[in-house]
């Protein structure tokens, strides 16, 4: 019985062992079926699949079926990984419809007949996208050729349908091209165009022609799904959208079955209406397109059919009433004219945005760095002069002491009295260049037996290592100085970066309550972006649609987006664009104050070329640069380098560069380029026009003057002019101008022009308070007049003055404030001047 009992537990636990291996197989099957179904759906493969499925159930007058070779081509073209799939989808889908003995074989054989074709033509790489709707036409045409040859059927309609299968196949294959990219991942998120939006809408009504015959509770999946489409796209797009789409969906349903010839019209109609009632959201699309439905189905069907209708109708809205926003988000994003889609391009402008930044900041740190570099070279590279004496007396040994016999006895016994004995004869011989009384070097005389040897060769070793010395310091300053620069180069790029990657907190709600506001004015506008809309540092851009007046912006633009902001806006830039015949206008904040100018000047003598130069120009930064130069001399020469100063001085403002060190970079090149002694002088004054506060740069420049009213005051400097030495100490001097102030510039030929006194600053206070007149213009002609006439009509000196008003901007057009039309909130940034009569030097 035991031997039993246990025969019987050693089988039992064989049979388990059995079962247990074969659950162990049904679990590696099932691990594997779900890893390759998480493949198809993370590849998008198993989307495609579906639509194979349909795809392949999709008939047009119950006996042409194009559309399956048609998506197997494209598909191995554009996503082969995902072919197999879709082949099988197809496959199984033409089984449900068209049964086992129907026209599947010929599917069947079209579809494997493309596939070898297409890897024949692949591997002689002789297909080309072109070439697929072509190759498709044959195979399919072909195919159905050959299948009705085998079954005896040549008549001139089994001919004629082949070819219209076949043309219809290479028809689809190029509409699939154009939409299936959207589906196989192949592009990033960008406008669609009208045709690629027609060939989406094609594609999904082919895939809806797969749902012939399925019929639940009396309701036709194929037009829920209809409905659901058009109403999706009626909530993306509006009423537009939505009617084309139920022209093309009910075409593409009519070809499937001659039966559903009434939805075009139905569908269309009831897409204008459902896009037309979008602003409600969801319930709005809803109940116009099931008020569509039925004003039209009344007319042409019996009662059953419409509530039919009305039924499927109410399914579609129940589907689209639970589609998730996210997916209408997504869908969204494809559709010019959305808010997503405004959403998704700034989201790719910021992206492009953030990586110029990037790229900047790094080129900005490698600036940084060289500057670092830089400096730390002129820091180390520098030589006492303990250590230029040594390497020089260090020559002179080579030179004199070499074959000398008491050689040893000098450096090696008394090397200390030797090395002070030389010390002392430099020191003799320097006295002596400089002439100065000095004796014979008596301490080197007794014990060196070559003293005129000796004496000569360190005259030449000192000579040579002073000139070493200076050298060696120009290339230190000049070190220093690109350093200065190129630390000057990386602030302005990092500023750059920073200013590029700042976030755009205008929102799209504020562009389109600006194209609203200026729509309702009854300008065409095309576009408004929203660059800044900080207070004071507001930059709009408008984009006008077709030809526009000249002054549209400055009379009708800048004075509504001045009342909808609540500060006054200017048209600061424009830009013709004769390709598209349209214009886009810069409007930005107008500045608290302005500046008008006056410039007047005078050769020498009469003569055609002035050597002052000057410059009058807005920075860009808030600031207003006026400056004069006075060249050495007079004539040709003497306005080249001026106006070389004054050029390089205006690029270097514009670019960024601090004041001080737009200067210094001016004096360098001056410096550097010519051997001749030429310098010029520089008087430079940048006026903030926020705050009307003025900081005055004088490189030994004339006095300047500030008339306020019957008061005169000057502003004097006292460095040498630029161009003569390599480093240069700039004093900087401020001042808060007012409104109304006059602040006058000037040359030499001026400031020395009344020879007959000493206190020619006093002078021309004098005769500058005198003036009556407030005019930038009329002053500048005064003051070279009054310098000509007191030296009896001769011009005895270069002559140029400059004058700049500080004046409140005072807007020409009165703002327009338009009914129902709201102010936008904003931040606040720039803050009114304060004010301030004294001169305060900077350190």
């Amino acid at each position: 019985m035991w031997k039993r009992f246990w025969e019987g537990r050693v089988a039992y636990g064989a049979g388990s062992q059995v079962n247990e291996g074969a659950l162990g197989g049904a679990n590696a099957l099932w691990q594997r079926f779900q890893l390759w179904s998480q493949g198809l759906a993370g590849r998008g493969t198993f989307v495609l699949m579906i639509m194979a499925f349909f795809l392949g159930r999709a008939l047009i007058l119950g006996e042409l079926a194009p559309f399956s070779i048609a998506f197997y081509a494209v598909i191995l073209r554009l996503k082969r990984s995902a072919a197999r799939a879709v082949l099988i989808g197809l496959i199984a889908g033409s089984l449900t419809v068209h049964g086992i003995f129907s026209i599947w074989p010929m599917l069947v054989g079209a579809l494997l007949l493309y596939r070898l074709t297409y890897g024949m033509l692949t591997k002689k790489k002789a297909l080309t996208l072109n070439m697929v709707p072509f190759v498709v036409f044959l195979v399919d045409s072909g195919v159905r050729m050959a299948g009705n040859m085998a079954v005896g059927d040549m008549t001139a309609y089994s001919l004629i349908m082949s070819l219209v299968d076949g043309f219809l196949a290479m028809v689809l294959t190029l509409i699939f091209i154009q939409s299936l990219p959207l589906f196989t991942f192949q592009r990033g998120v960008k406008e669609l165009r009208s045709e690629e939006i027609v060939c989406l809408v094609i594609l999904l009504a082919s895939v809806l022609t797969g749902f012939q015959q399925m019929v639940i509770a009396g309701v036709s999946l194929e037009n829920v799904f209809a409905r659901y489409l058009i109403m999706l796209f009626a909530l993306i797009g509006g009423a537009g959208v939505a009617a084309g789409v139920g022209v093309v969906t009910g075409i593409i349903l009519t070809m499937a079955s001659l039966l559903a010839a009434t939805q075009i019209g139905l569908l269309a109609f009831s897409g204008l209406l459902a896009g037309l009632l979008r602003d409600m959201r969801k319930v709005g699309v809803g109940i116009g397109f099931v008020l569509g439905t039925a004003i039209l189905t009344v007319y042409v069907s019996e009662a059953t059919s419409v509530m039919i209708a009305l039924q499927e109708s109410l399914v579609a809205f129940f589907l689209l009433l639970i589609t998730p926003k996210s997916f209408v988000d997504q869908v969204s994003r494809y559709v010019p004219g959305t808010h997503q889609h405004s959403l998704s391009q700034q989201d790719y402008a910021r992206r492009v945005r953030d990586l110029m930044a990037v790229r900047i900041r790094e080129v900005s740190s490698v600036f940084d760095e060289l500057s670092h570099t830089f400096s730390q070279i002129s820091g180390t590279g520098s030589k006492s002069q303990e250590e230029v004496m040594s390497k020089a007396f260090d020559m002179v040994a080579q030179e004199v002491c070499a074959s000398c016999f008491k050689r040893a006895q000098c450096w090696e016994k008394n090397f200390y009295n030797t090395y002070r004995a030389l010390y002392d004869a430099a020191e003799l011989a320097d006295e002596a260049k400089q002439g100065k009384k000095s004796s014979q070097p008596q301490a080197l005389k007794k014990f060196c037996v070559r003293t005129e040897q000796m004496v000569q060769a360190l005259h030449r070793a000192v000579e040579m290592s002073k000139r070493d010395m200076q050298w060696q310091s120009q290339l230190a300053d000049s070190r220093n100085m690109v350093a200065a620069q190129l630390s000057g180069i990386s602030r302005i790029m990092g500023d750059l970066a920073q200013e590029i990657r700042k976030e755009n907190h205008a929102s799209v709600d504020h562009e389109e309550h600006i194209v609203a506001a200026l729509e309702h004015l009854g300008l065409s506008v095309r576009s408004v972006d929203l660059i800044s809309l900080d207070e004071g540092k507001v930059e709009i851009e408008v984009t006008s649609a077709g030809a526009t007046t000249a002054d549209e912006g400055e009379k009708l633009i800048a004075p509504l987006l001045t009342e909808i902001l609540g500060e006054n806006i200017v048209v600061s830039r424009k830009r013709h664009w004769e390709d598209e015949n349209s214009l886009t206008m810069t409007l930005s904040s107008a500045k608290i104050f302005t500046i008008s100018t006056g410039v007047a000047s005078a050769a020498k003598a009469g003569r055609l070329h002035c050597g002052d130069s000057f410059t009058a120009l807005d920075v860009g930064n808030g600031k207003f640069a006026v400056a004069v130069s006075d060249g050495m001399g007079n004539g040709e020469r003497a306005m080249q380098e001026s106006s070389a100063a004054i050029r390089l001085l205006q690029q270097l403002l514009k670019a960024g560069f601090e004041e001080q060190m737009a200067i210094k970079t001016v004096n360098s090149v001056l410096l550097l380029r010519s051997k001749d002694e030429i310098f010029t002088t520089m008087d430079l004054a940048l006026i903030d026009m926020f705050t009307a506060k003025t900081e005055f740069l004088k490189i030994g420049s004339a006095p300047s003057f500030i008339k306020r009213g019957r008061q005169v005051l000057s502003v004097e400097g006292e460095n040498v002019p630029i161009g003569i030495l390599q480093d240069i100490d700039i004093q900087a001097v401020e001042e808060e101008l007012k409104e109304g102030d006059l602040l006058i510039l000037m040359s030499d030929g001026i400031f020395d022009a009344p020879k007959h006194t000493d206190d020619k600053a006093g002078w021309l206070k004098k005769r500058i308070e005198e003036f009556q007149s407030e005019e930038p213009q009329e002053i500048a002609d005064l003051l070279v007049e009054l310098a000509v006439r007191i030296n009896h009509g001769k011009i005895i000196d270069d002559m140029t003055v400059l004058v700049a008003k500080v004046e409140r901007f005072k807007p020409e057009w009165a703002t327009i404030r338009l009914p129902g039309v709201k102010k936008i909130q904003r931040k606040k940034s720039a803050q009114p001047p304060d004010g301030g009569e004294k001169l305060v030097p900077l350190n």
